[in-house]
Protein backbone atom coordinates (compact mmCIF):
# COMPACT_ATOMS: atom_id res chain seq x y z
CA UNK A 1 0.00 0.00 0.00
CA UNK A 2 1.26 3.73 -1.15
CA UNK A 3 1.18 4.83 2.58
CA UNK A 4 3.29 1.87 3.96
CA UNK A 5 5.89 2.68 1.79
CA UNK A 6 5.84 6.65 2.44
CA UNK A 7 5.95 5.35 6.16
CA UNK A 8 9.00 2.93 5.83
CA UNK A 9 11.41 5.92 3.94
CA UNK A 10 10.02 8.32 6.87
CA UNK A 11 10.80 5.77 9.89
CA UNK A 12 14.62 4.71 7.55
CA UNK A 13 15.32 8.53 7.82
CA UNK A 14 14.51 9.38 11.24
CA UNK A 15 16.74 6.27 12.53
CA UNK A 16 19.96 7.35 10.03
CA UNK A 17 19.33 11.13 11.10
CA UNK A 18 19.11 10.47 14.77
CA UNK A 19 22.56 8.26 14.75
CA UNK A 20 23.81 12.09 12.93
CA UNK A 21 22.69 13.23 15.95
CA UNK A 22 19.75 15.40 13.70
CA UNK A 23 23.03 17.42 11.89
CA UNK A 24 21.35 19.94 9.66
CA UNK A 25 24.48 19.65 7.79
CA UNK A 26 24.12 15.87 7.42
CA UNK A 27 20.40 15.91 6.62
CA UNK A 28 19.88 16.95 2.61
CA UNK A 29 22.33 14.04 1.72
CA UNK A 30 20.70 11.42 4.37
CA UNK A 31 17.50 12.42 2.74
CA UNK A 32 18.52 12.38 -0.85
CA UNK A 33 20.39 8.87 -0.36
CA UNK A 34 17.17 7.32 1.11
CA UNK A 35 14.67 8.77 -1.68
CA UNK A 36 17.12 6.61 -4.35
CA UNK A 37 17.28 3.58 -2.42
CA UNK A 38 13.87 3.80 -1.85
CA UNK A 39 12.72 4.32 -5.77
CA UNK A 40 9.45 5.06 -4.77
CA UNK A 41 8.74 6.15 -8.26
CA UNK A 42 8.90 2.55 -9.37
CA UNK A 43 6.97 0.89 -6.93
CA UNK A 44 3.62 2.97 -6.37
CA UNK A 45 1.85 6.61 -8.48
CA UNK A 46 0.80 10.01 -6.75
CA UNK A 47 -2.64 8.91 -7.56
CA UNK A 48 -2.45 5.85 -4.99
CA UNK A 49 -1.19 8.27 -2.29
CA UNK A 50 -3.88 10.51 -3.44
CA UNK A 51 -6.68 7.90 -3.19
CA UNK A 52 -5.35 6.44 0.39
CA UNK A 53 -5.75 10.35 1.58
CA UNK A 54 -9.24 10.59 0.45
CA UNK A 55 -10.50 7.31 1.77
CA UNK A 56 -8.98 8.38 5.89
CA UNK A 57 -10.71 9.33 7.94
CA UNK A 58 -7.52 11.73 9.34
CA UNK A 59 -4.74 12.94 7.65
CA UNK A 60 -1.37 13.12 9.45
CA UNK A 61 -0.84 16.98 10.53
CA UNK A 62 -0.36 18.85 6.98
CA UNK A 63 1.97 21.63 6.90
CA UNK A 64 0.58 23.84 3.95
CA UNK A 65 -3.14 23.59 4.45
CA UNK A 66 -3.57 26.57 2.62
CA UNK A 67 -1.55 25.05 -0.51
CA UNK A 68 0.97 28.19 -0.56
CA UNK A 69 3.45 26.40 -2.53
CA UNK A 70 2.00 23.13 -5.08
CA UNK A 71 -1.21 22.41 -6.15
CA UNK A 72 -1.83 20.78 -3.76
CA UNK A 73 0.90 19.93 -1.33
CA UNK A 74 0.11 16.65 0.47
CA UNK A 75 1.72 15.70 3.61
CA UNK A 76 1.95 11.91 4.29
CA UNK A 77 4.69 11.19 7.17
CA UNK A 78 5.26 13.74 9.77
CA UNK A 79 7.85 13.04 12.18
CA UNK A 80 9.38 15.04 15.14
CA UNK A 81 12.07 17.38 13.36
CA UNK A 82 10.87 16.84 9.55
CA UNK A 83 7.90 15.72 7.17
CA UNK A 84 7.50 13.93 3.54
CA UNK A 85 5.45 16.13 1.09
CA UNK A 86 4.17 15.10 -2.04
CA UNK A 87 3.80 18.68 -4.25
CA UNK A 88 1.31 18.36 -7.52
CA UNK A 89 1.72 21.24 -10.42
CA UNK A 90 -0.52 21.51 -12.80
CA UNK A 91 0.81 25.22 -13.37
CA UNK A 92 4.57 25.00 -15.00
CA UNK A 93 6.79 26.56 -13.10
CA UNK A 94 8.09 28.09 -9.25
CA UNK A 95 9.12 31.40 -8.38
CA UNK A 96 12.92 31.52 -8.11
CA UNK A 97 13.39 31.13 -4.34
CA UNK A 98 15.26 30.00 -1.39
CA UNK A 99 14.47 27.73 1.22
CA UNK A 100 14.57 28.10 5.23
CA UNK A 101 14.94 24.36 5.89
CA UNK A 102 16.78 21.96 4.17
CA UNK A 103 16.32 18.09 2.95
CA UNK A 104 16.00 16.69 -0.68
CA UNK A 105 13.47 15.96 -3.40
CA UNK A 106 12.76 13.22 -5.96
CA UNK A 107 11.07 13.24 -9.70
CA UNK A 108 8.09 11.36 -8.68
CA UNK A 109 5.63 11.69 -12.21
CA UNK A 110 6.98 14.14 -15.03
CA UNK A 111 9.76 15.97 -15.65
CA UNK A 112 11.45 19.47 -14.79
CA UNK A 113 13.89 22.21 -16.01
CA UNK A 114 16.08 22.89 -12.35
CA UNK A 115 17.95 25.76 -12.53
CA UNK A 116 20.43 27.04 -9.56
CA UNK A 117 22.13 30.18 -9.20
CA UNK A 118 24.38 32.66 -7.66
CA UNK A 119 23.42 35.78 -5.81
CA UNK A 120 26.16 38.32 -5.41
CA UNK A 121 24.42 41.07 -3.00
CA UNK A 122 25.39 44.62 -3.47
CA UNK A 123 23.35 46.12 -1.12
CA UNK A 124 20.98 44.90 1.72
CA UNK A 125 18.20 47.80 1.34
CA UNK A 126 16.33 46.46 4.82
CA UNK A 127 16.06 42.50 6.47
CA UNK A 128 13.85 41.92 3.72
CA UNK A 129 15.04 43.03 0.79
CA UNK A 130 18.60 43.12 -1.36
CA UNK A 131 19.49 44.26 -4.31
CA UNK A 132 22.61 42.57 -6.74
CA UNK A 133 23.33 40.17 -9.16
CA UNK A 134 22.08 36.72 -10.19
CA UNK A 135 24.09 34.27 -12.42
CA UNK A 136 23.17 30.67 -13.53
CA UNK A 137 25.20 27.93 -12.22
CA UNK A 138 23.39 24.84 -13.06
CA UNK A 139 20.59 24.20 -15.55
CA UNK A 140 19.68 20.19 -16.04
CA UNK A 141 16.90 18.69 -16.96
CA UNK A 142 15.50 16.38 -14.43
CA UNK A 143 13.82 13.14 -14.90
CA UNK A 144 11.43 10.82 -12.93
CA UNK A 145 13.47 9.12 -10.19
CA UNK A 146 15.81 11.70 -10.18
CA UNK A 147 17.03 13.54 -6.88
CA UNK A 148 18.51 16.82 -5.59
CA UNK A 149 19.41 18.01 -2.46
CA UNK A 150 17.94 20.60 -0.67
CA UNK A 151 20.21 23.09 1.73
CA UNK A 152 18.96 26.16 2.93
CA UNK A 153 19.50 29.84 2.79
CA UNK A 154 21.50 31.39 -0.37
CA UNK A 155 23.62 28.28 -0.91
CA UNK A 156 20.56 26.76 -3.01
CA UNK A 157 18.89 29.94 -5.04
CA UNK A 158 16.60 27.95 -7.58
CA UNK A 159 13.22 27.60 -9.68
CA UNK A 160 11.77 24.42 -11.06
CA UNK A 161 9.87 24.77 -14.34
CA UNK A 162 7.65 21.58 -14.57
CA UNK A 163 7.45 20.17 -18.84
CA UNK A 164 4.68 17.75 -17.89
CA UNK A 165 1.50 18.45 -16.46
CA UNK A 166 1.02 17.44 -14.05
CA UNK A 167 4.52 16.87 -12.79
CA UNK A 168 4.82 15.36 -8.99
CA UNK A 169 7.52 15.61 -6.59
CA UNK A 170 8.26 13.65 -3.17
CA UNK A 171 9.81 16.31 -0.47
CA UNK A 172 11.64 15.31 2.31
CA UNK A 173 12.64 18.48 4.25
CA UNK A 174 13.26 19.95 7.97
CA UNK A 175 10.03 21.99 9.43
CA UNK A 176 12.05 25.15 9.83
CA UNK A 177 15.83 26.19 9.64
CA UNK A 178 15.19 29.74 11.88
CA UNK A 179 18.65 31.29 11.00
CA UNK A 180 18.26 30.93 7.49
CA UNK A 181 14.93 33.55 7.48
CA UNK A 182 14.07 35.21 5.59
CA UNK A 183 13.36 32.81 2.51
CA UNK A 184 13.56 35.29 -0.28
CA UNK A 185 11.91 34.72 -3.45
CA UNK A 186 14.60 36.66 -6.02
CA UNK A 187 13.54 38.56 -9.04
CA UNK A 188 15.89 38.77 -12.36
CA UNK A 189 18.42 40.67 -13.03
CA UNK A 190 19.15 40.95 -8.89
CA UNK A 191 15.98 41.73 -6.68
CA UNK A 192 15.39 39.37 -3.32
CA UNK A 193 12.10 40.48 -1.66
CA UNK A 194 10.94 38.38 0.95
CA UNK A 195 7.59 37.11 -0.12
CA UNK A 196 5.95 35.93 3.52
CA UNK A 197 6.78 39.51 5.06
CA UNK A 198 3.74 41.97 4.63
CA UNK A 199 2.01 43.94 7.38
CA UNK A 200 -1.61 44.26 7.64
CA UNK A 201 -1.39 48.33 6.71
CA UNK A 202 0.46 47.89 3.45
CA UNK A 203 -1.62 44.83 2.42
CA UNK A 204 -5.04 47.02 2.62
CA UNK A 205 -3.28 50.21 1.46
CA UNK A 206 -2.39 48.46 -2.12
CA UNK A 207 -6.61 46.64 -1.69
CA UNK A 208 -7.66 50.68 -1.40
CA UNK A 209 -5.47 51.67 -4.30
CA UNK A 210 -7.28 49.21 -6.67
CA UNK A 211 -10.47 50.39 -5.42
CA UNK A 212 -9.78 53.80 -6.84
CA UNK A 213 -8.77 52.43 -9.54
CA UNK A 214 -11.59 50.26 -10.62
CA UNK A 215 -14.08 53.74 -9.15
CA UNK A 216 -12.31 55.50 -11.74
CA UNK A 217 -12.09 58.32 -8.70
CA UNK A 218 -10.87 61.71 -10.33
CA UNK A 219 -7.96 61.97 -7.67
CA UNK A 220 -7.03 58.56 -7.61
CA UNK A 221 -3.58 59.52 -9.25
CA UNK A 222 -2.72 62.21 -7.07
CA UNK A 223 -3.77 59.81 -3.72
CA UNK A 224 -1.52 56.64 -5.53
CA UNK A 225 1.46 60.13 -6.23
CA UNK A 226 1.69 61.00 -2.38
CA UNK A 227 1.04 57.16 -1.17
CA UNK A 228 4.43 56.71 -3.35
CA UNK A 229 6.25 59.92 -2.39
CA UNK A 230 5.63 58.36 1.45
CA UNK A 231 6.50 55.05 1.14
CA UNK A 232 9.90 53.34 1.69
CA UNK A 233 11.53 50.80 -0.96
CA UNK A 234 9.89 47.47 -0.52
CA UNK A 235 6.68 49.53 0.10
CA UNK A 236 7.29 51.11 -3.48
CA UNK A 237 8.21 47.60 -5.19
CA UNK A 238 4.62 46.07 -3.83
CA UNK A 239 2.63 48.97 -5.05
CA UNK A 240 4.30 49.22 -8.53
CA UNK A 241 3.78 45.08 -9.13
CA UNK A 242 0.06 45.87 -8.29
CA UNK A 243 -0.44 48.62 -10.43
CA UNK A 244 1.74 47.48 -13.22
CA UNK A 245 -1.26 44.76 -14.39
CA UNK A 246 -4.03 47.14 -13.80
CA UNK A 247 -2.50 49.96 -15.76
CA UNK A 248 -1.51 47.80 -18.35
CA UNK A 249 -3.97 45.89 -19.69
CA UNK A 250 -5.89 47.44 -21.84
CA UNK A 251 -9.10 47.55 -19.63
CA UNK A 252 -8.10 50.65 -17.66
CA UNK A 253 -6.72 52.44 -20.71
CA UNK A 254 -10.10 52.16 -22.78
CA UNK A 255 -11.78 53.39 -19.55
CA UNK A 256 -9.68 56.80 -19.31
CA UNK A 257 -9.94 57.18 -22.87
CA UNK A 258 -7.12 58.68 -24.46
CA UNK A 259 -4.66 58.55 -21.45
CA UNK A 260 -2.71 55.35 -21.80
CA UNK A 261 -1.83 53.15 -18.56
CA UNK A 262 1.62 53.02 -19.88
CA UNK A 263 1.75 56.85 -19.15
CA UNK A 264 0.46 56.57 -15.97
CA UNK A 265 2.22 53.84 -14.67
CA UNK A 266 5.10 55.44 -15.99
CA UNK A 267 4.76 58.90 -14.17
CA UNK A 268 4.18 56.29 -10.98
CA UNK A 269 7.18 54.50 -11.70
CA UNK A 270 9.40 58.34 -11.90
CA UNK A 271 7.96 59.10 -8.37
CA UNK A 272 9.75 55.81 -7.15
CA UNK A 273 13.16 56.11 -8.88
CA UNK A 274 13.41 59.89 -7.98
CA UNK A 275 12.25 59.16 -4.44
CA UNK A 276 15.06 56.10 -3.80
CA UNK A 277 17.73 57.26 -6.22
CA UNK A 278 20.19 54.47 -6.86
CA UNK A 279 18.30 51.79 -5.03
CA UNK A 280 16.00 52.05 -7.63
CA UNK A 281 17.69 51.61 -10.31
CA UNK A 282 17.31 48.00 -10.36
CA UNK A 283 13.37 48.37 -10.34
CA UNK A 284 13.28 48.95 -14.62
CA UNK A 285 15.15 46.09 -15.53
CA UNK A 286 12.66 43.59 -13.10
CA UNK A 287 9.95 45.34 -14.33
CA UNK A 288 11.40 44.74 -18.56
CA UNK A 289 12.05 41.18 -17.24
CA UNK A 290 8.89 40.57 -15.82
CA UNK A 291 6.95 42.45 -18.98
CA UNK A 292 8.90 40.06 -21.38
CA UNK A 293 8.19 36.70 -19.50
CA UNK A 294 4.57 37.94 -19.55
CA UNK A 295 4.47 37.92 -23.64
CA UNK A 296 6.24 34.57 -23.57
CA UNK A 297 4.12 32.67 -20.93
CA UNK A 298 0.74 34.24 -23.32
CA UNK A 299 2.78 33.15 -26.66
CA UNK A 300 3.40 29.57 -24.34
CA UNK A 301 -0.66 29.17 -23.85
CA UNK A 302 -1.41 28.96 -27.96
CA UNK A 303 1.13 25.87 -28.06
CA UNK A 304 -0.07 22.43 -27.98
CA UNK A 305 2.99 20.97 -29.63
CA UNK A 306 5.54 19.07 -26.85
CA UNK A 307 8.49 19.89 -28.23
CA UNK A 308 7.43 23.35 -28.67
CA UNK A 309 6.28 23.72 -25.18
CA UNK A 310 9.77 22.54 -24.58
CA UNK A 311 11.40 25.16 -26.24
CA UNK A 312 8.92 28.30 -24.86
CA UNK A 313 10.05 26.47 -21.46
CA UNK A 314 13.84 27.11 -21.91
CA UNK A 315 13.11 30.46 -23.23
CA UNK A 316 11.36 31.00 -20.27
CA UNK A 317 14.25 29.84 -17.46
CA UNK A 318 17.40 30.41 -19.24
CA UNK A 319 19.08 33.70 -20.53
CA UNK A 320 21.41 32.91 -22.78
CA UNK A 321 22.51 31.15 -25.94
CA UNK A 322 24.71 28.30 -24.41
CA UNK A 323 22.92 27.15 -21.63
CA UNK A 324 19.96 26.94 -23.68
CA UNK A 325 21.87 24.83 -26.39
CA UNK A 326 23.52 22.67 -23.45
CA UNK A 327 19.84 21.75 -22.27
CA UNK A 328 18.98 20.65 -26.06
CA UNK A 329 21.42 18.47 -26.12
CA UNK A 330 20.53 17.06 -22.34
CA UNK A 331 16.98 16.32 -24.09
CA UNK A 332 17.74 15.22 -27.62
CA UNK A 333 21.51 14.25 -27.77
CA UNK A 334 21.64 12.67 -31.34
CA UNK A 335 20.65 15.96 -32.94
CA UNK A 336 22.11 18.93 -33.58
CA UNK A 337 20.78 21.71 -30.76
CA UNK A 338 21.20 24.87 -33.47
CA UNK A 339 19.21 22.64 -35.95
CA UNK A 340 16.92 21.52 -33.56
CA UNK A 341 16.28 25.54 -32.08
CA UNK A 342 15.59 26.25 -35.88
CA UNK A 343 13.63 23.77 -36.54
CA UNK A 344 11.22 24.25 -33.67
CA UNK A 345 11.48 28.41 -34.72
CA UNK A 346 10.26 27.49 -38.51
CA UNK A 347 7.43 25.75 -37.03
CA UNK A 348 6.19 28.35 -34.69
CA UNK A 349 6.77 30.84 -37.61
CA UNK A 350 4.31 28.79 -39.43
CA UNK A 351 1.98 28.42 -36.42
CA UNK A 352 -1.25 31.41 -36.81
CA UNK A 353 -3.07 32.29 -33.55
CA UNK A 354 -6.98 31.93 -33.93
CA UNK A 355 -8.32 35.24 -34.49
CA UNK A 356 -5.28 37.20 -35.25
CA UNK A 357 -3.31 37.63 -38.38
CA UNK A 358 0.19 36.79 -36.65
CA UNK A 359 2.00 33.71 -36.06
CA UNK A 360 3.09 32.53 -32.32
CA UNK A 361 6.30 34.23 -32.04
CA UNK A 362 4.84 37.76 -33.51
CA UNK A 363 7.44 38.26 -36.42
CA UNK A 364 7.92 35.90 -39.71
CA UNK A 365 10.97 33.83 -40.25
CA UNK A 366 11.57 33.85 -43.99
CA UNK A 367 14.64 32.86 -45.45
CA UNK A 368 16.64 35.73 -44.92
CA UNK A 369 15.66 35.83 -41.12
CA UNK A 370 16.55 32.00 -40.78
CA UNK A 371 19.93 32.30 -42.29
CA UNK A 372 21.01 35.21 -40.33
CA UNK A 373 19.09 33.37 -37.07
CA UNK A 374 21.74 30.31 -37.99
CA UNK A 375 24.90 32.39 -38.01
CA UNK A 376 24.20 33.93 -34.55
CA UNK A 377 23.48 30.68 -33.01
CA UNK A 378 26.67 29.45 -34.09
CA UNK A 379 28.25 32.47 -32.79
CA UNK A 380 29.08 34.18 -36.06
CA UNK A 381 29.67 38.12 -36.47
CA UNK A 382 27.84 39.72 -38.87
CA UNK A 383 29.93 40.24 -41.46
CA UNK A 384 30.88 36.92 -41.52
CA UNK A 385 27.45 36.03 -41.85
CA UNK A 386 26.50 38.72 -44.62
CA UNK A 387 29.42 37.30 -46.80
CA UNK A 388 28.29 33.56 -46.40
CA UNK A 389 24.78 34.81 -47.59
CA UNK A 390 26.08 37.01 -50.75
CA UNK A 391 27.93 33.78 -51.81
CA UNK A 392 25.16 30.84 -51.11
CA UNK A 393 22.89 32.76 -52.40
CA UNK A 394 24.10 34.63 -55.14
CA UNK A 395 22.58 37.65 -53.96
CA UNK A 396 24.56 40.65 -55.53
CA UNK A 397 23.32 43.13 -51.93
CA UNK A 398 23.95 41.78 -48.33
CA UNK A 399 21.07 44.64 -47.34
CA UNK A 400 18.41 41.85 -46.90
CA UNK A 401 20.50 39.57 -44.44
CA UNK A 402 21.75 42.71 -42.80
CA UNK A 403 17.84 43.44 -41.97
CA UNK A 404 17.26 39.60 -40.98
CA UNK A 405 19.81 40.47 -38.24
CA UNK A 406 17.80 43.84 -36.97
CA UNK A 407 14.61 41.50 -37.16
CA UNK A 408 16.06 38.95 -35.14
CA UNK A 409 17.64 40.99 -32.92
CA UNK A 410 14.65 43.10 -31.91
CA UNK A 411 12.58 40.18 -31.01
CA UNK A 412 12.10 39.98 -27.32
CA UNK A 413 10.77 36.41 -27.43
CA UNK A 414 14.65 35.39 -29.23
CA UNK A 415 16.38 37.55 -26.50
CA UNK A 416 17.67 34.43 -24.85
CA UNK A 417 19.14 33.04 -27.63
CA UNK A 418 21.48 35.92 -29.14
CA UNK A 419 22.90 36.55 -25.50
Amino acid sequence: MSIELFNQLGDDIEQRWLAANYSEYDFPAIAKQALAEFDLPSKTTPWEALEWALSVRELPPQRDVGARFAQPPVTLYQGPRFHIDIYFWFNSTTSLHQHAFCGAFQVFEGSSLHSWYEFERDEAVNFFTEVGQLSLKVCQILEKGMTQEIWHGRQYIHSLFHLDEPSTTIVVRTHRSPLELPQYNYHKPGLAIDPFYDDDTSTKKRQIVMALLQAKRPDADDLIAKLLNESDFQTSFGLLTTLKPALTNGHLERAFGVETGKDRFERFFEIVENRHGHKAEILRPVFEYMERQGQLIDKRRFVTEPEHRFLFALLLNIDDREHILEVTRQRYPDEDAVEKVLDWLFDLSQTRVMGQETNVLGFDLGAAEMFALEGLLRGKQDDEIAAEFVAESNAADPEPVHAALATVRAAATLRPLLT
